[in-house]
């Protein structure tokens, strides 16, 4: 239910975001331009890196290898479809909303602004590891705390390094977890449906 939730709000941000940053965004724009430092600045470099090319092959790969070496098919089929699913979702989303940059980017993004696709790409991934790679417990609770800490600060560093809105973050995120939930819950239904040993959910 909370991931159909969380679609359902990126649906709802994705027809009401503006095409203009709103006061807020600005102000948080303006903001991270104030704090800027050559430490942030490669801090958020590394999440950049890690969230495209090389970086985001190997936190796509090795996990899917472990699943693959280990005979978790079921948990093998809803990770691939998180992470191909998401970036689907995020791409078509950003060729309808099509919403503008902020305009002095420190890096060189391709595509609109709505929503930020490491942002979403964060969350899945963040999400979709704790499902299905740790176990109930209170052990769990301090994974969900690091997922949290991993999304924001992808997030953060999109901001910091002017390439989105504050709005096209949190909606990213949204979006990652979402599918994430969503994707993982019903491959958990589909497993026990057909007797198979269930997802670490």
């Amino acid at each position: 239910m909370l991931g159909l939730g969380l679609l359902a709000l990126f649906v709802l941000l994705a027809f009401l975001v503006p095409q203009a940053p709103l006061a807020l965004e600005q102000h948080w724009a303006e903001w991270m331009s104030d704090i800027a430092t050559p430490v942030l600045k490669g801090i958020a470099l590394v999440f950049n890196a890690l969230g495209r090319g090389v970086g985001r092959a190997l936190l796509i790969v090795v996990p899917a290898a472990v699943l693959f070496v280990a005979g978790r098919r079921w948990s093998l089929a809803a990770f691939a479809l998180t992470e191909a699913l998401t970036p689907l979702i995020s791409s078509i989303t950003k060729v309808v909303v099509d919403r503008p940059r902020p305009s002095a980017p420190l890096v060189h993004p391709s595509g609109a602004s709505f929503p930020s696709g490491h942002s979403a790409f964060a969350g899945a991934t963040a999400v979709a590891a704790i499902l299905l790679f740790t176990h109930l417990g209170p052990r769990r609770r301090m994974w969900w705390s690091l997922a949290v800490v991993a999304t924001a600060a992808m997030a953060w560093s999109r901001t910091y390094l002017q390439v989105h809105w504050l709005l096209d973050v949190t909606a990213g995120a949204v979006l990652g977890v979402g599918v994430a939930l969503v994707v993982c819950g019903g491959v958990q239904v589909l497993a026990t449906r057909r007797s198979v040993r269930p997802l670490e959910l």
